[in-house]
C-alpha cells in the first residue's frame, strides 16, 4: 500500500491549498535573498526561481495526480504528499524531499 494520499480520495482543492502553502513556504524563505541571485515568482500554479546564470529550478502543479513535478538537470521529480510525514516526497523511490531539494538547489546555485 502506498503512503501516498490517493489522488482519487484528495479534493482538487484540498490538494490547491496544500500546493499554495508549501510555495508560499518557498518563496517567504527567498525574499530575504539579493534578487540579482535568486528571484523567486509564482504565477499560474507554477513557482519559479531564476538564478543569476539564468537557469531556472520550476515546480509545477499537476492536478490530476496530486503532485508536484520538477524537471532539473535531466531528472525528472514527482513528488506526492505523504501525510503520516506532512511532506511532499519523489514517487519514484528515490529519498528525496521537496524542500530538500529545493535547499541543495539554491544552495548548489548561489552557494548558501
Amino acid at each position: 500500500m502506498s503512503p501516498f494520499i490517493d489522488p482519487k480520495a484528495w479534493p482538487e482543492a484540498d490538494y490547491r491549498k496544500r500546493v499554495q502553502e508549501i510555495f508560499e513556504d518557498i518563496s517567504a524563505r527567498l525574499e530575504g535573498v539579493d534578487p540579482d541571485l535568486a528571484e523567486c515568482e509564482l504565477a499560474f500554479g507554477m513557482l519559479s526561481i531564476t538564478f543569476a546564470d539564468k537557469t531556472k529550478l520550476i515546480l509545477s502543479t499537476q492536478a490530476a495526480v496530486r503532485q508536484i513535478w520538477a524537471p532539473a538537470r535531466g531528472v525528472a521529480y514527482h513528488f506526492s504528499y505523504e501525510q503520516g510525514a506532512g511532506e511532499w516526497l519523489d514517487d519514484k523511490g528515490r529519498p528525496v524531499e521537496l524542500m530538500a531539494y529545493v535547499r541543495k538547489c539554491i544552495q548548489d546555485a548561489i552557494g548558501r
